[in-house]
């Protein structure tokens, strides 16, 4: 058998790179891990060049660069070499072709690897599509042996929540007999031993696909690209083709076990910048803004100025906000984002020494693809609005502000539209960045950076759809390394979003607004009211909506999606809003100077012991008993290694609710809300009663002061 030509790892798994097409590297839990010692082998790549499909095969492989540190805690190793893997008829005429395999592997004990490849040629090389159609193939692997397989979804868009959703679909026999085809971007397999998974990051609302996990009959599984991964004819001379990144990991045990590991990868060693996964309490003014237009018939920007900012601040501090987030309105115009002087005439300057003086973070909103008519923005990138069969589009009003272009973030506007929010960082001091409004489709200029006029119409708008997510990731990326303290919150609250593994490489996500709208019930409303809302008051509704994403949690911590709960008085509002939102989705928003002095000292109470513990529920595995909205519903979040965080049950009928702990929680500090009662059982579990006398949530916090 042939010797492997490179060897790497960390304390939990060996990756051996071989090159050969059906066993390009592999990977194998080290020697003495518990498992089955299997070595999961990764097929190789296939590209088509000058209209010949080339599998990538190697017979050396050398280091491209000394192993690179990371600031993540992972190690990046380049290696390449010279593509032989070519017949004789097909290389009549075929450049050289150069190959790079870029890997990351964290240092510790986790088992998740990043790794991607890149595809050049000193020669007259092109990436072709002779049928019409990409052909491309990142990878495949063999399942034979494995006893289970699912497809996990993360772009599922939920019309009962309106909300993006997990969805775990298990894959069996019917599903590779028959070869089909799964979007993904997660497969996960296993023997019953170990479990392996296979990852793309990219991003897209389900179905449509731009990558694909394709089954065969021989329990195969092979990612390959569907549509606009690359254009017809582009050059492989000058810069690489890179492919987008994809992940593998294998562990010992079953799915439970690799979530587990999957999921303090993505907490520690996905993004390069950890700002995106600290837990902080975010506090936005939106929903004040929207109750102005909806409840007081007012305009969304009536009080968008100093005075009542300062005001909500005061507040905010109160009840323990960490990160007070100015929505729209606060800017003169769309593109340049410069403060508007006439809400605050000092340039926001009070405003951030107040948070200053609080410790608190600034934060601001965008709409990236935005520019105003009478911009500077505009006026030096007229080139990169973005057109629709050679017709560019109106301006559209933005919230109550000059009316504005879309421009195209596949264009040179990217990297100054970068400069800007650096800009504001410096002169604002804003670390915090809301970016809004960013639909997926809608360019297919040819001037612009995804395609030419040598391309289709619908080449150019697929490969706008495909790329995009990566501008975003550029722009964030450029941002947090001028900034390692800046958070990109893109807000994917409506369908037709990227959403997927890409962007929370750089980021996180801002899941739910407001919830359905009446039309997703088929409800008939007067549309002139424009007031579609349905769960935007207060009360267990709402929570019940935002609750629901929460399956995310398994794989990916709820702290990256964002979403706001309601402060309002009564206590048992206010109850239920804080034990929803501690479980790691960390948003408040409404009338924070209405909330009474009680409910302000409740929120500020409990926060403080929250925080306490939050890193510890934040890197907790969640577990749940019962269905959102049921009776009872039950989260805990019990740290294993410290027995520190939370279980939290809600419960909309009277009655007194038991639950016993998985996890042996810390009892060396005990925080509960009344009418909640918490034993020891005799193997060091908590066993909580508690009492409820009407819709509402008790708490119950391990580690915290109490």
């Amino acid at each position: 058998m042939k010797q492997p030509l490179w060897t790497a790892g960390n304390a939990s798994v060996r990756l051996r790179f071989y090159g050969e097409e059906a066993r390009f590297w592999s990977m194998a839990l080290v020697s003495g891990t518990s498992g089955g010692g299997r070595e999961w082998t990764i097929g190789a790549p296939a590209f088509e060049v000058n209209g010949a499909l080339v599998p990538i095969v190697l017979d050396r492989i050398e280091p491209l660069a000394p192993p690179r540190k990371l600031g993540n805690g992972t190690t990046e190793y380049r290696l390449g070499g010279i593509v032989k893997g070519m017949a004789e008829a097909e290389r009549a005429g075929m450049p050289e072709l150069r190959f790079a395999w870029i890997v990351r592997i964290p240092d510790g004990t986790n088992p998740v690897v990043r790794f991607r490849y890149e595809l050049s040629s000193p020669g007259d090389a092109h990436l072709t599509k002779t049928t019409g159609r990409d052909r491309l193939r990142y990878a495949f692997v063999s399942l034979t042996g494995c006893t289970e397989a699912a497809e996990l979804r993360f772009s599922e868009f939920q019309e009962m929540t309106h909300s993006f959703s997990l969805s775990e679909r298990p894959l069996d026999e019917r599903h590779f007999d028959n070869g089909e085809a799964v979007m993904g971007p997660m497969l996960t397999a296993g023997d019953g031993r170990e479990h392996l998974l296979l990852a793309y990051e990219h991003g897209s609302q389900l179905p449509e696909a731009f990558l694909r996990f394709r089954l065969d009959a021989d329990r195969g599984a092979t990612i390959e690209a569907v549509k606009a991964n690359y254009l017809d004819g582009q050059s492989l001379q000058g810069d690489p083709y890179g492919t987008l990144w994809l992940q593998a990991a294998c562990a010992a045990g079953g799915e439970r076990e690799l979530a587990a590991a999957y999921r303090d990868f993505v907490l520690h060693h996905f993004a390069l910048h950890e700002a995106s996964r600290k837990p902080y309490i975010f506090y936005n003014t939106w929903n004040y803004q929207e109750r102005l237009r909806n409840w007081q018939g007012k305009s969304y920007l009536a009080e968008m100025n100093l005075a009542r900012m300062l005001l909500e601040i005061d507040a905010a501090h109160e009840m323990g906000i960490d990160v007070f987030v100015l929505d729209t309105g606060w800017y003169g115009k769309t593109g340049d984002w410069q403060v508007n002087l006439e809400r605050f005439p000092d340039g926001l300057r009070q405003v951030k020494a107040r948070l200053d003086a609080y410790g608190m973070k600034l934060g601001l909103w965008f709409n990236p693809t935005a520019a105003a008519v009478s911009s500077r923005m505009l006026r030096e990138h007229p080139d990169c609005i973005a057109s629709w069969n050679g017709v560019k589009g109106d301006p559209q009003p933005i919230w109550e502000t000059e009316a504005s272009h879309m421009l195209c973030l596949v264009s040179r506007y990217a990297d100054a539209f970068a400069e800007e929010l650096i800009r504001l960082v410096r002169e604002v001091g804003v670390t915090y960045f809301k970016w809004d409004g960013i639909g997926q489709h809608g360019c297919d200029d040819p001037g612009h950076d995804h395609g030419t006029i040598g391309h289709s119409p619908q080449e150019r708008a697929d490969s706008y759809a495909f790329r995009q997510v990566q501008a975003m990731a550029r722009i964030a990326d450029t941002l947090s390394e001028a900034c390692p303290e800046a958070i990109v919150d893109f807000d994917i609250t409506e369908g037709h979003r990227s959403v997927g593994l890409a962007f929370l490489a750089v980021g996180k996500y801002f899941l739910v607004n407001n919830g359905p709208y009446f039309h997703n019930y088929d409800v008939p409303i007067d549309m002139a009211s424009d007031n579609w809302n349905l769960f935007f008051y207060p009360g267990a509704a709402r929570g019940r909506i935002c609750r629901a994403p929460l399956g995310y949690d398994k794989w990916i911590p709820s702290v990256l999606f964002l979403t706001h709960y309601l402060p309002d008085d009564p206590a048992g509002n206010q109850l239920m809003s804080l034990g929803s939102l501690m479980l790691g989705q960390n948003g408040v928003w409404g009338d924070l100077p209405a909330v009474s002095e009680a409910g302000r000292r409740l929120f500020g109470s409990v926060l403080a012991r929250y925080k306490e513990i939050r890193d510890d529920i934040t890197a907790s595995d969640p577990a749940r008993e019962g269905i959102v909205g049921g009776d009872p519903e039950i989260h805990e979040k019990i740290h294993a290694p410290t027995g520190r965080g939370a279980v939290v049950l809600f419960a909309s009928e009277p009655g007194i609710y038991r639950y016993v702990t998985r996890g042996r929680p810390d009892f060396g500090s005990l925080w509960h809300t009344d009418g909640a009662a918490v034993t020891r059982d005799a193997k060091g579990r908590a066993v909580i009663e508690a009492q409820f006398r009407a819709t509402g949530a008790h708490i119950v916090l391990f580690g915290a002061s109490q």
